[in-house]
């Protein structure tokens, strides 16, 4: 970035600094935080749209840590995806950003970018949710979950990939649906305290549930009884 471009970035840091003030002195109310609001979801609903159709948003989401599993989106499916994140995410950036004052000049980030970024912080709920409504636990494929549990990459040919692909989905078939569900959950990010909290077990009874759901797939059939 040019000295030029630094210069135009710290005057627009400025002015979002000026505008957050007055902002928070009126108690987000009056007719610029309406017109302010607007735009902003308007913005945001722009953008996000864009992330989730592109497929971008997934990747954005690991950068931040929250891994997700994709699965194909319809054009309104992405829309409406794109409009929950954004409405959840104006929730943090309003709750947290503005009236919590996370947001400061000083962390050098734009009222914007810091926008979008809360929305897609919001993402992994609204898309976890979709998932449990739209698809439920059964259209999980547990080679994606295995390979994501345990960082395992394998190396083969196309047909050795369907073959994996089809005893992994028949071990998957064959688990308890609580066992599904863990395994699941677990793939998706959450932790075994979230977990916990979802099936109502304790976190310990989480992780041994998933280390023996995770053997059960994985023994060869010659040991099963």
């Amino acid at each position: 970035m040019g000295s030029s471009d630094s210069a135009l970035a710290a005057d627009r840091l400025r002015m979002d600094g000026v505008l957050v003030q007055h902002f928070r002195e009126s108690g987000l109310s009056g007719p610029r935080w309406d017109q302010f609001h607007r735009q902003l979801l308007g913005h945001g609903l722009a953008i996000v749209t864009k992330l989730v159709r592109s497929g971008a948003m997934f990747s954005r989401c690991g950068r931040h840590g929250r891994y997700l599993h994709q699965q194909d989106i319809t054009r309104q499916e992405a829309e409406e995806l794109a409009s929950d994140a954004v409405f959840e995410g104006f929730v943090y950036f309003r709750d947290r950003g503005l009236l919590g004052k996370e947001w400061s000049v000083e962390r050098g980030q734009p009222l914007k970018e810091y926008f979008v970024n809360a929305c897609v912080l919001a993402f992994p709920n609204v898309y976890r949710r979709w998932q449990r409504h739209a698809h439920g636990w059964q259209d999980v494929r547990l080679v994606d979950s295995l390979a994501s549990l345990e960082n395992v990459v394998t190396e083969g040919t196309p047909e050795d990939a369907v073959i994996e692909q089809a005893a992994a989905n028949a071990a998957f078939a064959a688990l308890s649906e609580d066992n599904r569900r863990l395994l699941f959950l677990h793939d998706q990010g959450y932790s075994h305290a979230e977990i916990g909290e979802l099936l109502r077990l304790s976190p310990r009874a989480v992780e041994g549930r998933i280390r023996r759901a995770r053997l059960a797939v994985r023994r060869p059939p010659d040991e099963e009884r």
